[in-house]
């Protein structure tokens, strides 16, 4: 599992087809806040293809609440599978979720840190998939003696976010976070974003799921359409992107 595999896994759906918004309310937002919540939409992704975090920092929710919002799981799912490579590992999970929008399995990613003197694993991204795509490039499993010590913890990081995410403990959350949003990157010159569309839905109270289908040009020269969702949130008079469960792989 790469340092470049773990920057471009990001949740989201499979990448080659037609769009297809995903499940739930299928109402279309209408009016002045579909024009608001697509113009975030597009200069979020806009910015994640560049690798502008001092950008995409000024479009997330200030508000811890804000930034994990209620939880998308409608129980603790069964984990399983980690494996690790180095700074980097991943976990399973299957179960139902309280959003039918969402496939009823995906992925954890965690990141292996240094906090407070202490290394600890902190979970970096969520996302849910039919069919794990190919581009994910994810080791199936640990390969050697040390990673593999490292699985249980994995697990039990896992677990407690969840845990906490359940019990809307936002707070907890936070402190088990990777904030990869706060690590500067040099920008990828072989991503451009050539056109997106998007579709807004309703998902509960000041919130909305955005479907996107991004058009990109890799190295100059090979077209790629990919499909993918993020969740928005109004925060007093802006909408902004919640971080963990943005969708895309490169």
């Amino acid at each position: 599992m790469s340092g470049t595999a773990a920057l471009l896994v990001v949740a989201f759906m499979p990448p080659l087809g037609p769009f297809i918004p995903g499940g739930g309310p299928s109402t279309k937002i209408q009016g002045g806040e579909a024009a608001e919540v697509d113009t975030v939409a597009r200069e979020f992704l806009s910015a994640f293809c560049k690798n502008d975090r001092d950008a995409i920092r000024g479009m997330l929710p200030t508000k811890t609440s804000a930034l994990y919002g209620p939880c998308l799981f409608g129980k603790m799912p069964v984990l399983g599978n980690p494996r690790v490579e180095g700074r980097t590992a991943a976990v399973d999970f299957e179960g139902p979720m309280a959003d039918s929008a969402l496939p009823g399995r995906g992925m954890i990613v965690l990141r292996h840190v240094e906090q407070d003197g202490l290394r600890a694993w902190r979970v970096r991204q969520l996302y849910w998939y039919e069919e794990l795509p190919p581009e994910a490039r994810l080791p199936e499993r640990s390969r050697t003696e040390d990673d593999k010590a490292q699985e249980p913890s994995v697990v039990q990081a896992a677990q407690e976010f969840l845990s906490a995410w359940l019990a809307g403990d936002h707070e907890s959350m936070s402190r088990l976070t990777f904030r990869w949003w706060e690590v500067s990157r040099r920008r990828p010159g072989w991503v451009r974003l050539i056109g997106v569309d998007v579709q807004a839905h309703p998902a509960g109270r000041d919130e909305r799921r955005v479907e996107f289908v991004a058009r990109l040009r890799l190295a100059g020269l090979m077209a790629k359409s990919v499909r993918g969702r993020l969740w928005v949130v109004r925060e007093g008079d802006s909408w902004r992107v919640r971080p963990l469960t943005f969708a895309f792989f490169f």
